[in-house]
């Protein structure tokens, strides 16, 4: 029996992360679901003699012991499906990142538009190509050659032409990639995914399956054919080079019949799906700091632009430290610290990348590092502007060290310091590690997807507004507000200028915000102030970033002293989260 069939009651998501493999449970009760656990083990990729298979089955292991509940038979295999007793899971989902993601080279007729819709097609994936070659750009079929050779892609899209339109031109590159692969030996002859006219498709797939794996998917310009069954064919290809390079994922796909995509693609089309959610014409922004790369995904209108930085803070923290200049990671830390000292941790966490802060110190040090982090990813994903703009009206901070921190007001500070937005952001956490689950899972569970986006699946940390001033200008106050909650009751701030100024509230609750005055010169991009701007309070409430900014970064001195009293000043202004706020205050 299908799994469309029979009813699905219990479901399994496995993380194959590049240090660790996290599973997490599903569970329908009443015809909802909802998250029931999770459990993690070190992940088993490119351990001597250890499939990739043995981490997730040591991570459902430890799933079992935490749930009371058995999932694996005697031969340490997944029971499927759920039996009457409560044993077993109905659906299982995956996602992967442990394998480094691969070379691309794409191949078009032109420029403007066969290979500018294969760059589009990457960015779905986070991928960007590595050689680019076009049949209109007049090189010699040596210099094409020489190119495909110099690289050694593990991936070529091939496209071209409209349906009815030209071949001979699609024939000749298709001549070009048949030349590169027989001038390397079979196993590291690229897959090749081809994008184009399909009268051509069946010539390039008779000629080009004779030396390596080709499989073909919808013109990638053909107008109506959808852009659907093209990100199909390249999620598969991409999970196909994983299965080579990792083949446990091969494993747990055949033994559970799951559906196992690339983990960057699955956390940018959660926040493709979260850009249905907010208003139009806003901007979502979903950043994921993973072990060895980081994963920035912006969404408007259902339009989704992605970027992965081989950066990460884990086996990609040395990266990091290059990219990265030593003292701006330590002008973020707030108690006296040697550069030489920052480079030595980062060093010592290269070689042992599963090693967690083990005091506060260390942590901070890493604080730091995801700060420089995540302004990389400002400037890579081109949001500057809309920062400035007020365009950005949700951020998602996803990834195991935000997600560990200690307090929330720790991850909304690092996201403030480093986004440094202005106008209007609601700040988001994923605290349970679910957004490349959702991802996932909106195929083929779109119920089970409905319901958990229905509910908290992401822990609010509050709603920050910065208003644009000259910081030039003696203001005594830059806002007055009013704050009316359900019961009726209105309460009335003055925001100064220069700080972080927090309204705690109790979380969950609504509000009406009303700007009973604006000072002269200040703004709120993004906010029509004359307006009540209703709100739901997230867990450190209402937030008012009035700190001083020059070019889209926060200023701080150059002085080291006056670095960490500021630091600690913003750190006591903003607070921490307790839990027990239930009357706004902070008078």
């Amino acid at each position: 029996m299908s799994d469309n069939e029979r009813e699905i009651r219990s479901v399994l998501y496995i993380d194959i992360g590049s240090v660790n493999t996290r599973v997490c449970l599903f569970d329908k009760n009443e015809n909802h679901f909802s998250f029931h656990a999770a459990a993690s083990a070190k992940t088993s990729y490119q351990q001597p003699d250890r499939s990739e298979y043995l981490g997730i089955i040591e991570a459902v292991a430890k799933l079992e012991r935490a749930t009371k509940r058995k999932f694996l038979d005697k031969n340490q295999n997944l029971i499927m499906p759920m039996a009457l007793d409560g044993t077993g899971i109905d659906q299982v989902a995956a996602s992967f990142s442990c394998v480094e993601d691969p070379r691309v080279a794409i191949m078009g007729l032109t420029q403007q538009a066969s290979s500018a819709n294969l760059r589009t097609l990457l960015a779905y994936t986070g991928l960007v190509p590595s050689v680019e070659i076009n049949a209109d750009d007049g090189d010699k079929i040596s210099d094409q050659l020489d190119a495909l050779l110099t690289l050694s892609p593990r991936i070529v899209l091939l496209a071209g032409g409209k349906d009815g339109g030209a071949e001979k031109a699609v024939y000749r590159l298709g001549e070009t990639l048949m030349l590169a692969c027989r001038s390397l030996p079979r196993e590291q002859r690229p897959l090749i995914l081809f994008l184009g006219n399909s009268v051509a498709a069946e010539q390039v797939e008779q000629v080009l399956s004779r030396l390596t794996e080709v499989s073909s998917a919808a013109n990638v310009i053909e107008a109506g054919s959808g852009i659907d069954s093209s990100i199909n064919g390249l999620v598969n290809l991409l999970r196909r080079d994983a299965e080579m390079m990792a083949p446990g994922i091969r494993t747990l796909r055949e033994k559970t019949k799951s559906s196992v995509v690339p983990g960057a693609f699955a956390f940018g089309r959660s926040i493709r799906l979260m850009s249905r959610l907010i208003r139009r014409n806003q901007y979502v922004l979903g950043i994921d700091i993973g072990a060895r790369r980081t994963i920035s995904a912006v969404s408007r209108n259902l339009q989704l632009q992605m970027r992965t930085l081989p950066v990460g803070l884990g086996s990609g923290i040395r990266e990091a430290a290059e990219r990265i200049p030593l003292a701006k990671i330590q002008s973020w830390i707030s108690y006296q610290i040697k550069t030489d000292e920052i480079r030595d941790y980062i060093l010592n966490k290269s070689f042992y990348p599963d090693l967690i802060p083990a005091n506060h110190y260390s942590a901070e040090i890493e604080h730091a590092i995801a700060r420089c982090i995540l302004q990389e990813c400002k400037h890579a994903s081109k949001l500057d502007e809309g920062c400035e703009r007020g365009s950005l009206s949700t951020m998602l901070l996803s990834g195991a060290l935000l997600r560990n921190v200690e307090d929330p007001a720790d991850a909304l500070r690092i996201g403030m310091d480093s986004m440094v937005a202005a106008g209007s952001v609601d700040y988001l956490l994923d605290m349970n590690g679910l957004s490349h689950a959702i991802g996932v899972l909106a195929h083929v569970n779109p119920e089970l997807t409905s319901q958990i986006m229905n509910v908290s699946t992401y822990l609010s940390l509050g709603k920050v507004i910065r208003p644009v001033y000259n910081h030039d200008l003696k203001h005594k106050s830059l806002l007055t507000i009013s704050l009316r909650d359900d019961a009726g009751n209105v309460r009335q701030y003055e925001v100064p200028p220069g700080r972080i100024y927090r309204i705690p509230l109790e979380l969950g609750k609504n509000y009406e915000l009303n700007f009973v005055k604006v000072a002269r010169g200040v703004t709120v991009p993004g906010v029509k102030t004359w307006t009540p701007l209703g709100f739901k309070s997230g867990c450190l409430g209402l937030v008012f970033d009035c700190r001083k900014v020059r070019d889209g970064v926060l200023v701080t001195s150059k002085d080291r002293a006056m670095q960490i009293a500021l630091l600690e000043e913003w750190k006591e202004t903003l607070g921490k989260w307790t839990g027990a706020e239930k009357e706004p205050g902070n008078e």
